[in-house]
């Protein structure tokens, strides 16, 4: 990941495609944009609101904020991926779920989800990892469906 990189999504264009807002956003930008995979990036800070409470002297993001934070990729992968129209993204299931290392304060998470199936009836498969300082914090099976807004 190189910082000095332009984004693909800034955050203007993911608050265009996500309905999420402060402070339930868990994407700052989005750095790469294929057919078939997405790369988000969080920086992770002090100022974060779940920090004061989890926990006091100890801050650890929860682990069901960093499967947001790849559920929100996803979405935006997902939604990218449909014709022409304004869609939202309800995440059906969460499988085969691991954290295998803390997200801390000062942690950069990179968010990938990849499809790992063609999307059917607007049910997307994807699989998504965390990674922090180039090891994998956190990954899942997570599927989506995605439903045109009224």
């Amino acid at each position: 990941y190189d910082p000095t990189m332009p984004p693909i999504f800034p955050l203007e264009k993911i608050e265009k495609t996500l309905p999420h807002r402060h402070p339930f956003l868990f994407v700052d930008k989005i750095i790469e944009l294929s057919d078939t995979h997405i790369v988000g990036v969080k920086n992770v800070t002090f100022n974060e609101w779940f920090f004061p409470g989890h926990f006091p002297g100890n801050p650890v993001m929860p682990g069901v904020l960093q499967i947001e934070a790849l559920a929100q990729t996803g979405g935006i992968l997902c939604i990218n991926s449909m014709p022409e129209g304004e869609y939202d993204t309800y995440f059906l299931k969460i499988d085969n779920c691991k954290f295998k290392q803390m997200v801390r304060p000062g942690d950069t998470m990179l968010l990938k989800m990849e499809f790992t199936g063609p999307i059917r009836r607007g049910i997307c498969e994807m699989r998504g990892t965390v990674y922090v300082g180039g090891k994998v914090a956190t990954e899942a099976d997570l599927v989506a469906q995605v439903v045109k807004r009224p």
